[in-house]
């Protein structure tokens, strides 16, 4: 016998549950808070789409039938299924998971963040892992979607964020500039006038040349311009071409510290008050409610006080 789902109302299987624990239509009406009428015409439902009595009447009170015994215990059993898997979320535990996240991210990410986040997680997660790839203007949405990619961390003003998805401001850093141990045309604070007009290296990030947008509008809101001289794509060798000249390079100052421990480099105030570097979190809302994805969002978000102190 073959039944079309399409046609069958699997609210009778609730009420075929019911029947065959209470054996009994008045009480197996009372445990799914239905009517006895209701019951009564669920039954006769079931019995014209099964075919088959279900229940009949004895000397013994209500007895079901061979069919009926047959069903009994795989749809008990697919019912509690169905409501564990609606009802009872798996927890997510930190020790034991094997999860791989994947994040997008700029260098800077890479460079300042990763390392303390993963000294972090070798302790509360040992089994879980991380893969970072490096961001570009053409943001990942379609991988955001599919879960693919768990979250994009970006830099405030270089992109457009999709309405669709969510964001947050996250973590900011100031920005500094960078000079060889040696220079001695620039000292420990360089005016707006000498920043314009020593040569700088710029940084090409998201795959395109960047200019730090903020800070270039920033500037010309003074009516003044950076002048080029060259361009990287990364943040080492920016610094290996800044160690061989009197050129200057503006970054973020966290960036900026790690270079300098490693480098014949020294750190050169900016003049004013120039604008921050601040990076945005980025992620699907389709993932808000998974505990793996929750969590993990926690161990981010618990990174910006560390790296500030």
């Amino acid at each position: 016998m073959s039944i079309n789902l399409r046609n069958f109302d699997l609210n009778l299987l609730v009420c075929f549950d019911a029947l065959m624990s209470e054996r009994n239509v008045s009480k197996a009406a009372e445990k799914v808070f239905l009517s006895q009428s209701g019951m009564s015409h669920a039954l006769n439902r079931l019995r014209a789409l099964l075919d088959d009595p279900i229940l009949m009447r004895t000397e013994q009170g209500m007895m079901p039938t061979p069919r009926a015994l047959e069903m009994e215990m795989p749809v008990r059993e697919m019912l509690n299924r169905i409501n564990r898997t609606l009802y009872t979320q798996k927890p997510f535990d930190p020790i034991t998971t094997d999860r791989r996240f994947v994040l997008y991210c700029t260098e800077y990410f890479e460079c300042v963040v990763l390392p303390k986040l993963m000294a972090h997680l070798e302790k509360v997660a040992p089994h879980c892992s991380i893969v970072a790839e490096i961001l570009t203007y053409e943001l990942p949405e379609s991988k955001l979607t599919s879960g693919d990619v768990d979250f994009i961390i970006g830099v405030e003003g270089l992109m457009d964020i999709p309405k669709n998805l969510m964001s947050r401001n996250w973590m900011q850093d100031s920005l500094v500039c960078l000079v060889r141990e040696k220079n001695s045309k620039i000292g420990n604070r360089i005016s707006l006038k000498q920043f314009a007009e020593t040569p700088h290296i710029l940084l090409s990030i998201l795959g395109s040349p960047f200019k730090f947008t903020f800070l270039d509008k920033w500037l010309k809101k003074q009516n003044l311009q950076r002048k080029y001289s060259v361009t990287t794509a990364a943040f080492l060798p920016a610094a290996l071409i800044l160690a061989e000249t009197d050129y200057i390079m503006t970054l973020p100052r966290r960036m900026a510290a790690k270079l300098v421990e490693i480098m014949a480099l020294r750190l050169v105030e900016l003049p004013n008050t120039p604008p921050n570097f601040q990076l945005n979190l980025i992620w699907h809302p389709l993932y808000e409610k998974d505990p793996a994805h929750i969590w993990f969002k926690e161990q981010l978000l618990s990174l910006e006080n560390s790296l500030n102190n």
